[in-house]
């Protein structure tokens, strides 16, 4: 029997969220890619000091989140992608096992490049049949995971900037912005308001990160 056209309405209602939710976890990913575009899998191995890390286990590590803390819990059958790569892109969780120094990153010459983009690909894939699957109770694990990634792509770029700057050659970063930015942001200039006592801080609605409260007046 084909369902009913309130049925459908009330299936498309339901299903916004997830789809929205997809969305925003598929452009941040892709904000990530577009990042590296212009670097060789030998830019993206290397490491110019124990405090960076390499390009490739950035991209590696934001994965490793998102199919330790969401899929692997939250997703019936969910294959994991390589099991030695807990200890290879873990960070700092102490919980979850022994890991890679971070002053060895750069040594990791395997899993190569192209293996490393195929378990982003793997795990993407995986996220989707997870968003969209109706499942629930992980939605601040995922803004976590958004906003991690987030920080990694601004590590990709301070990392990848203090790599370059090591290099007799001197090469500059990339051909152009980020998708969706103007390419020319305009004249710059002071954007004045009003004085006085103000309120900062999380208010206590949605996702936000522990040094975001208590909310305070300053």
């Amino acid at each position: 029997m084909a369902p009913s056209d309130d049925a459908t309405m009330t299936f498309a209602a339901q299903d916004a969220p997830a789809q929205a939710r997809l969305e925003r976890y598929i452009a941040t990913r892709a904000r990530s890619e577009h990042l590296v575009r212009d670097l060789s899998p030998e830019d993206q191995l290397a490491q110019s000091m124990p405090d960076a890390s390499p390009t490739k286990w950035h991209l590696a590590h934001t994965t490793w989140f998102f199919e330790t803390f969401l899929l692997t819990p939250n997703l019936p059958g969910y294959r994991v992608f390589d099991e030695r790569f807990g200890f290879l892109f873990n960070s700092y969780y102490e919980a979850l096992g022994p890991r890679q120094p971070r002053p060895q990153r750069g040594l990791l010459t395997r899993p190569s490049h192209e293996r490393v983009m195929a378990y982003r690909a793997h795990v993407d894939e995986a996220m989707t049949r997870l968003l969209l699957s109706g499942a629930a109770g992980f939605e601040d694990l995922f803004d976590l995971g958004l906003a991690h990634e987030e920080q990694h792509q601004e590590l990709i770029l301070m990392d990848i900037l203090h790599l370059f700057a090591q290099s007799p050659w001197k090469p500059a970063y990339g051909r152009g912005g980020l998708p969706g930015l103007a390419a020319d942001p305009g004249p710059l200039g002071f954007q004045g308001f009003e004085g006085g006592l103000v309120e900062i801080g999380h208010d206590g609605k949605g996702f936000a990160f522990d040094n975001e409260g208590p909310r305070h007046k300053t």
